[in-house]
């Protein structure tokens, strides 16, 4: 019967402190539900395409009030966020997409065979590794956008400034932003559980790896 009581202790203790408010538990749960939040809300405001800079800069102003527990009324400020960078995030979209299309259409070409083999095996190399070094240098212009009202030319320089001082960090974070493209060609069947993943939180979870290391390659100075 004492060892009967001692177990219904400790397990009551255990139940106690996994429902504790400020338990590590809750406080993964809690962190897991907003980046969800989040992760809805950057997808709906991508639809139209043009606002995906926007949305950028956006999700990641609320997850850095998230990491540093400023953040309240996510949705509102999400969307009052997207409002106030319309303008200025365009002009990085179009600088991205840019990039994006001549790099797509690049290896379009090359994959349909129309150059010699031997230039086209190089060429596609070439294509490829440009193509992640400018993603690479891209890796903190939202999340820098998110802090600052500097102007787009900045913001890009000031990226690839970090880049060129942490290539580990802008490398690892050009990996992540990836990954979704690198599993649906290693498993092409997993793509429904690889949209899904993404779709509900793989984003988010993105957004908060790359803010976390922004927070400490590059802190916010002291006010």
């Amino acid at each position: 019967m004492l060892y009967d009581s001692r177990s219904l202790c400790v397990e009551g203790e255990l139940m106690t402190s996994m429902f504790r408010q400020d338990s590590p538990y809750n406080t993964v749960m809690s962190a897991i539900g907003d980046l969800s939040i989040l992760n809805i809300c950057w997808i709906i405001s991508c639809i139209p395409l043009v606002t995906i800079g926007a949305a950028d800069t956006a999700l990641y102003t609320q997850i850095e009030q998230l990491q540093t527990g400023r953040g309240s009324h996510m949705i509102r400020q999400f969307f009052r966020g997207l409002l106030n960078n319309i303008l200025r995030s365009f002009k990085l979209t179009i600088v991205m997409a840019s990039i994006v299309f001549l790099a797509g259409f690049d290896l379009w070409y090359l994959s349909n065979g129309m150059m010699d083999s031997d230039l086209s095996s190089l060429a596609y190399g070439i294509v490829v590794t440009t193509s992640f070094v400018l993603m690479a240098a891209g890796s903190f212009v939202f999340p820098l956008a998110a802090r600052s009202d500097a102007k787009a030319l900045q913001l890009i320089t000031d990226s690839a400034r970090l880049s060129l001082l942490h290539p580990l960090y802008a490398c690892t974070i050009a990996a992540l932003k990836l990954l979704p493209l690198i599993l649906v060609i290693v498993a092409p069947d997993a793509l429904p559980v690889i949209l899904l993943v993404w779709s509900v939180l793989g984003t988010g979870v993105t957004a908060y790896i790359t803010n976390t290391i922004l927070l400490r390659i590059h802190p916010r100075p002291a006010s």
